[in-house]
């Protein structure tokens, strides 16, 4: 994509993509922002020539080598741009090498992998073949991929020396025989996948991310010649665009999620095909309010951290691959600078990105010793995902994620929080959470009126003694309203329709104090379902209560507290249509 497209689209578009998306996360998802481990260091450095810099690749003497393929493919590069070029960096002297020129004939590198023997691949989805360069006769080979315009994109490199790749444009992956030149491809189920990224774990089965949010899935080719597909989300997948695939110290496979503004993992130990067990999917914090969001580039690290850029709000950041504690983020150097799929974790655990818009090389080192992340209440959430049953449009998002502050202000999604949030003096932001404290019965609303909703939120509050948490819809004024709510003993749904409360349903739910919970009430029609669980377990598949009614039948979603000498604690928000 060119760039003045991308940063439109991200300014325009995905904004509104991205609210309607963060609501419709299934599995589980996670966001835990807090203070950061540490800061890193960082440098940049001009590449030595051509422009528009890309993946990166190490070679057995610690160089880092660049792809500079000369354009910004928008899937693909004018047919008149010249070969691409790769750029050589030696870190000792900090200096660059003698770049080497594509040969006449040859396309464009996006990606570059190493193999045992010290020659470095590259697949050219300009010209749909793959090429390969050796530095020690300083030769040039390429071979022509079996699929005419199949696009070969990432690329990757197996302990028996097979060269695997994606292909793009064809919707199917592909591996490469050194010794006997030979090809072969596997399609994808789906025939508009889009295969992006790919790696190879430790037993040589074969990971890849596909693309395309039509899609959403992670694919895995065994080394038994199996493909098995994993889900990144049940519902909507809007904006769930998997670029980079990385794998982990323990096995486990990492992923950036592009427009989702988001990275993923999967947890092997209980990964199911075809459905997204073992799936968590962790937020960060985005540095930049008025721009967009793209996460394009991930890599783990030997000391168990896993690294991602965002390349529409110019930052990178790292994350403890225990999926526990705070994603870090900083911006990158250079302002707009467009850091995307070049990240990535040398042996010695200093990290290198390119900046394709600013042209440079950048280097981001960590102190060696980072403290154990440690999981903290109401730190680690599970902000709006989970199940929802019938994706709609969104009607409001917040996570929190914004500066302590009086009242709640403006929510993540750009819309001013109604109803008590911004004139009760209780409320208040404080350390990424809504925070409610010392308030009689009192609402926040958010969002425009509609007639059907889901809500769905996170939280906890210090003591139930007389208190309570719940989620409104049809909220019309603090006298009318359906809730659905937990009081410590029970969950409860409740209307007030002119002043006069009702209960519509009661039935069992020890919570405790303090602790973190998650509660979705759906009204549609006259049909009223809620159901609680613990934040951070799996959404229940049914209802823990339902009741009809049909005395409102329109209004706003949001919540209402009631937090007498006691603090409510919200990490996260989210309503949508149904």
């Amino acid at each position: 994509m060119k760039r003045k497209s991308r940063l439109l689209l991200s300014l325009t578009v995905l904004t509104v993509l991205l609210a309607s998306a963060a609501i419709a996360f299934t599995g589980t998802f996670r966001t835990t922002y807090a203070s950061s481990l540490a800061s890193p260091t960082s440098a940049e450095f001009s590449i030595n020539g051509g422009s528009d810099p890309w993946g990166t690749a190490f070679d057995s003497s610690g160089n880092v080598w660049v792809a500079v393929p000369q354009c910004d493919p928008s899937p693909t590069c004018a047919s008149t741009t010249p070969p691409g070029k790769i750029d050589v960096f030696n870190p000792n002297t900090k200096s660059w090498q003698t770049p080497i020129q594509l040969p006449s004939g040859f396309g464009q590198a996006l990606f570059l992998a190493f193999d045992q023997q010290g020659r470095v691949w590259f697949p050219m989805p300009m010209t749909s073949s793959l090429g390969m360069y050796n530095p020690s006769t300083k030769t040039f080979s390429q071979w022509t991929v079996p699929t005419l315009g199949s696009g070969p994109w990432g690329v990757a490199v197996d302990s028996l020396g097979t060269v695997w790749f994606t292909e793009h444009f064809g919707n199917k992956i592909g591996s490469f025989n050194p010794t006997t030149h030979t090809f072969h491809e596997i399609a994808t189920p789906a025939t508009n996948s889009v295969p992006y990224g790919i790696t190879v774990d430790s037993s040589n089965n074969v990971w890849f991310a596909e693309n395309s949010d039509a899609v959403a899935l992670i694919g895995e080719y065994t080394n038994a010649g199996v493909l098995k597909e994993y889900k990144i989300r049940n519902g909507s997948t809007t904006g769930v665009t998997p670029h980079l695939i990385t794998v982990d110290s323990s096995g486990n496979i990492w992923w950036s999620e592009g427009w989702a503004g988001a990275i993923g993992k999967l947890n092997l130990s209980l990964a199911v095909p075809n459905t997204n067990n073992g799936v968590t999917e962790f937020s960060y914090p985005h540095l930049c309010s008025t721009c967009g969001v793209h996460t394009s580039g991930i890599s783990a690290d030997s000391r168990g951290l896993v690294w991602f850029d965002d390349s529409i709000q110019s930052i990178y950041g790292y994350f403890s691959t225990s999926g526990v504690g705070t994603p870090s983020v900083f911006n990158s150097a250079s302002s707009n600078s467009h850091p995307h799929d070049g990240i990535h974790a040398a042996p010695n655990n200093v990290v290198w990105y390119t900046e394709e818009f600013a042209n440079k090389l950048g280097s981001i080192t960590l102190s060696s010793t980072v403290p154990t992340p440690v999981p903290t209440v109401p730190v680690t959430v599970t902000p709006s995902p989970t199940v929802t049953s019938v994706p709609g449009k969104s009607l409001g998002q917040d996570t929190f994620q914004r500066a302590n502050q009086s009242f709640w202000g403006k929510a993540s999604d750009g819309q001013t929080w109604g109803g008590d949030a911004n004139v009760a003096s209780g409320f208040s932001i404080a350390n990424h959470a809504g925070i409610a404290t010392n308030i009689s019965s009192s609402s926040a609303v958010l969002g425009p009126v509609t007639t059907n909703a889901s809500v769905l939120f996170s939280g906890s509050i210090s003591n139930f003694s007389s208190n309570n948490i719940g989620a409104v819809t049809r909220w019309v004024d603090g006298n009318n309203w359906y809730k659905a709510y937990i009081d410590g003993a029970n969950m409860i749904i409740q209307k007030k329709v002119n002043g006069t409360s009702t209960t519509l349903a009661t039935v069992p739910f020890v919570a405790t104090a303090g602790k973190s919970y998650s509660l979705r009430f759906n009204v549609t029609g006259t049909t009223l379902s809620a159901r609680v669980w613990l934040t951070g377990t799996t959404e229940p598949s049914t209802w823990k209560a339902t009741a009809t009614d049909t005395s409102l039948t329109s209004g706003q979603a949001g919540l209402r507290i009631l937090s007498q000498a006691a603090t409510t604690t919200i990490t996260s928000f989210s309503a949508t249509t149904l």
